[in-house]
């Protein structure tokens, strides 16, 4: 099946708007757009599609966001997210390194540990009781430690 001429100018004018836009509901609007410009594969002129299909997208997004609700990520707390987001390789390797390199006592792999899950410098000086003041020094000192460590450990 060929596509009239105006439905093709009115895809490569889709097209052009979807460069311009960076949102996801303004490019999935665009996307359904295409697909009715496709499937009507009209005659009438390309601006006269883009605004029609455009404005029929827009009516079948909005309902289905009257059907399913959006909550913004940053309502939303990590223990009730779908998924998680993996670790990259070189995090792993560099949680993998501090579990195992000899150049911890067993107390700062503990701190490091904790370091991972809660960096809140009051609930670690709690656990640890110490003051935050002195928490701020042993996580600090025990940082370049992991520094000079990790440095030695790859360049060698």
């Amino acid at each position: 099946m060929l596509l009239t001429e105006q439905a093709q100018r009115a895809l490569t004018l889709l097209q052009c708007r979807a460069k311009r836009h960076c949102e996801m509901y303004e490019l999935e609007r665009i996307d359904r757009a295409s697909d009715e410009v496709i499937r009507l594969n009209g005659t009438s002129p390309a601006p006269f599609q883009v605004r029609s299909a455009l404005a029929h997208s827009g009516t079948v997004l909005r309902e289905r966001r009257a059907l399913v609700p959006v909550t913004p990520l940053s309502e939303i707390r990590a223990h009730q997210e779908p998924s998680c987001l993996e670790d990259d390789f070189a995090t792993v390797e560099l949680r993998e390194w501090l579990q195992t390199t000899p150049t911890f006592t067993h107390e700062e792999r503990i701190l490091v540990q904790m370091l991972t899950i809660d960096p809140d410098i009051a609930v670690l000086a709690a656990a640890f009781n110490i003051s935050p003041c002195r928490m701020r020094e042993r996580i600090s000192r025990l940082r370049a430690r992991a520094r000079r460590a990790y440095a030695r450990t790859t360049t060698s």
